[in-house]
């Protein structure tokens, strides 16, 4: 039955991958890292997260390029792109699970119409399609049997790291991959992100079992080796900026460091 499901997911993901760079909104890195934050906050679950920005993503890449937003409605559809994900992927039985959402949309004076309307627009120029999958899906699939507990939790938060994606631009890989973080779920496929923070995680936690999981996975899904490996070195730069850029906090979840190192680094032959 889990084979099944698997080979069913990989299918359905490719019906919805950008093969070309998406050019993405000035301030994303902001709304990913406010929605994140607020996702911690009232305990959601990490998938409804990167479900979130997935929506979010696929809705301004079907918008003009002409078309401008503003400040407030760019909050606002992001805002409505985590309620639709709660709508989708929890059981709100009662008020009381959106007391902090209500609460943002009436500090920031959205009225139930307009959120109403928003949500609308959102889910029709999506034509309704909106339960997508997304990475973390396939964290139970393709986790190795020893050390499941901690290497989950690595992969989470790398996933959420590469969701969140990276202002500055690095010349280490082609553009291409840069967007392909960046944009994550609509220039990645998410089984591939998956298996790539997988491995990074792996890797940071000094396991032995990784050979063994880089056969499975390319038993698995059709992807290339230097595709793979790419994708994982660019997680591991994202993770060391982070890093060296955080303020450590008893709240935030954080990793210990990876070594990136030249040396470290796995080779394609």
């Amino acid at each position: 039955m889990e084979k099944q499901q698997l080979k069913t997911m990989l299918s359905i993901e490719k019906t919805y991958f950008f093969k070309l760079p998406i050019k993405s909104h000035p301030k994303r890195r902001q709304i990913a890292d406010y929605l994140h934050k607020l996702t911690d906050d009232e305990r959601i679950s990490d998938d409804i997260f990167a479900l979130t920005m997935n929506i979010f993503d696929r809705f301004l890449s079907k918008k003009s390029s002409k078309t401008t937003i503003n400040d407030r409605s760019y909050k606002l559809i992001a805002l409505c792109c985590y309620h639709i994900s709660k709508k989708l992927r929890t059981n709100i039985v009662n008020n009381k699970e959106n007391d902090q959402l209500a609460e943002i949309f009436s500090k920031e004076n959205y009225h139930d119409e307009e959120i109403f309307n928003t949500e609308e627009i959102i889910c029709s120029t999506l034509d309704w399609d909106l339960a997508n999958i997304v990475p973390h899906d396939y964290i139970q699939y393709f986790l190795p049997f020893d050390n499941q507990t901690q290497i989950r939790l690595h992969v989470q938060i790398l996933l959420s790291i590469a969701i969140c994606g990276k202002n500055q631009k690095r010349s280490c890989f082609s553009n291409r991959f840069f967007f392909y973080l960046e944009l994550n779920t609509l220039t990645i496929l998410p089984s591939l992100l998956t298996c790539a923070c997988i491995k990074a995680a792996m890797k940071g936690l000094s396991l032995k079992s990784v050979h063994h999981f880089d056969e499975y996975i390319f038993q698995t899904i059709d992807c290339k080796k230097i595709e793979l490996i790419q994708i994982q070195s660019m997680i591991e730069q994202f993770l060391q900026s982070c890093l060296q850029n955080l303020k450590l906090t008893p709240q935030r979840r954080c990793l210990v460091p990876i070594d990136t190192s030249p040396q470290q680094r796995t080779r394609v032959k």
